[in-house]
């Protein structure tokens, strides 16, 4: 009896399949597990083992399905196709919805097949593209492995080439360190000559510069006269040499001038007849010639030397001792007059010490004067300090009589009319002229002294002016002058500019004031008194004490 191929398995058969491919899976992996690590495979050639047998049962005529492990079991589908059918022989005759229903069952079954078939080759074709690349990656190995050894054979050939190279380099070095401690040896035999060769040469300059010092300086004089006549003429005869060149050179233009004049004439002397043409023919040929010989002349003579920038001759300077005797004689000279330089020499000792015997009575009588001019200086030191306290009493005297008169002599030199100059003015001036004038302000110094320094520094700059010139100092003083007008008109102006203000706001507090009105007739003025001349009493000043004054009111 044929089994139904489209009779489904039961319920229980599929779980019975199931556990079985269940139970081979863990028996499998439990025999993987106890095997030695020898004895185990990859993934990859067990996939290479099975491969063989998966394409065969591919290819084979019986179909996809024959052969293949679908279900875990070693059965092939028509196996489990009739087993389910004899299982199925009892049930009978099925109906319409079974029968559709089992025909579904059966064509998702083989779409399953056919979907792990299509997995199957895709999973076979993953491992030959696995397995060729493998296989690439073996050759690209084997041939890394070809060019490493090539690289290491053609790097132990360049090794050996460095060590021969390099040993050919240190005897090379070997070499040139002998050669430079050999020439090093010659140049130390060089500068040890060289050293002896300058100090003989030092030596020999030593002793002509001293046999030219006891030369007659007339010998020099004549072999400079003789010297310049022979320059002179190397210099006359180079100009004759530059002056036949020259003419040779003019003669060979003349001959060239004479060509042209020749073709002409010959030109005209063929019209005139035979005679006449051969003899200008001549001329002609001639006067070629005589410009080829002229230029052969000039070729073959050497041109003229120039002049050369030294025009001094090679020759040395003749000695001028040419026998032993005169030395000696010239030393005897010498000795002579240095005798008589040693007795000039003592003489000048002798006068030297007169002088200084002289000098110390001068200096002694000196001391003696400079001790009384000191004694004299310190009597008028006292006598200044007298004077100074009789000038501080007037001036004293001075002020009290202005404080009682409010007018005085120096209210009439005072920068502002009508103001009266007191003592303290006076001092504040007076310092304040101290510090323009450069000194360091000194509280401790009385006017006096300030005066006298001032006095004191204008005398040394006067003098200072003296020994300068002339012109310097008038350009100084008028520069000065006017720097002082400058300044003076910047005042004048300032002040002018602050009464401008003064008057300004005077006549406008006078234009706000209100007009006052007038009642009545105006008073009018008593008629004035004759008026009466008044003589103002002068008091008569020390000179001193008016030219102090004066010197005070002075603006600096």
């Amino acid at each position: 009896m044929e089994l139904n191929p489209f009779a489904m398995p039961k319920g229980d058969t599929v779980e019975e399949m199931r556990e079985t491919l269940r139970r081979m899976e863990l028996r499998e992996k439990a025999h993987q597990q106890s095997l030695s690590v020898f004895e185990k495979t990859t993934f990859v050639s067990r996939q290479g083992g099975t491969m063989a047998a998966a394409l065969a049962e591919v290819s084979s005529p019986r179909g996809i399905g024959d052969g293949e492990n679908l279900i875990g079991g070693t059965r092939t589908n028509e196996e489990l196709i009739a087993d389910t059918l004899r299982r199925g022989e009892g049930h009978g005759r099925e109906n319409l919805k079974d029968f559709i229903s089992k025909k579904r069952e059966i064509f998702l079954t083989q779409m399953s097949l056919d979907v792990k078939q299509a997995e199957i080759r895709k999973l076979e074709e993953r491992a030959l593209r696995r397995e060729e690349a493998l296989t690439r990656s073996e050759q690209m190995l084997e041939e890394d492995a070809l060019r490493f050894e090539g690289f290491l054979k053609e790097n132990d050939l360049k090794v050996q080439e460095a060590i021969r190279a390099g040993e050919a380099e240190t005897k090379q070095k070997n070499d040139r360190v002998q050669e430079i401690k050999r020439i090093n040896a010659q140049m130390t035999v060089i500068k040890t000559e060289l050293s002896k060769t300058r100090d003989r040469l030092d030596d020999c300059r030593r002793y002509k510069t001293f046999l030219d010092d006891i030369t007659d300086p007339e010998f020099f004089a004549a072999v400079g006269d003789a010297k310049r006549m022979r320059r002179e003429e190397r210099r006359r005869k180079r100009q004759a040499e530059r002056d036949a060149y020259a003419a040779m050179v003019d003669a060979i233009g003349l001959a060239d001038q004479e060509i042209p004049e020749k073709e002409r004439a010959l030109e005209e002397a063929k019209r005139k007849g035979r005679k006449a043409e051969a003899a200008a023919q001549l001329e002609l040929e001639a006067a070629i010639k005589a410009a080829q010989d002229a230029r052969e002349a000039v070729d073959a003579e050497p041109s003229p030397p120039g002049t050369p920038e030294n025009d001094d001759s090679d020759s040395e300077v003749p000695m001028y001792f040419t026998s032993p005797r005169q030395l000696p004689e010239i030393y005897g000279q010498l000795e002579e007059a240095n005798l008589f330089l040693i007795q000039n020499a003592q003489e000048t000792e002798d006068i030297l010490e007169d002088l200084k015997n002289k000098e110390r009575e001068v200096r002694a009588r000196m001391d003696a004067e400079n001790a009384s001019l000191r004694t004299q200086v310190e009597q008028l030191e006292a006598q200044i300090e007298r004077e100074e306290a009789k000038a501080d009493a007037l001036l004293n005297g001075a002020a009290k009589t202005r404080s009682k008169k409010k007018s005085g002599p120096l209210s009439n030199v005072a920068p502002a009319p009508g103001s009266d100059v007191s003592l303290e003015r006076l001092d504040e001036k007076t310092a304040e002229v101290y510090a323009r004038a450069g000194f360091a302000p000194d509280p401790s110094i009385s006017t006096i002294q300030m005066l006298t320094n001032m006095e004191m520094r204008l005398e040394r700059y006067l003098a200072d002016a003296d020994v300068m010139p002339a012109a310097f100092v008038a350009e100084e003083e008028k520069r000065l002058e006017r720097d002082r007008r400058a300044k003076q008109r910047i005042i004048n102006l300032e002040l002018e500019k602050i009464a401008a203000e003064e008057r300004r706001a005077k006549s406008i507090a006078k234009a706000n004031e209100p007009v006052k009105k007038r009642t009545g007739k105006p008073l009018m003025t008593r008629s004035l008194p004759p008026s009466r001349k008044k003589k103002e009493a002068t008091e008569k000043l020390d000179p001193e004490v008016e030219e102090l004054n004066r010197f005070l009111a002075m603006d600096f």
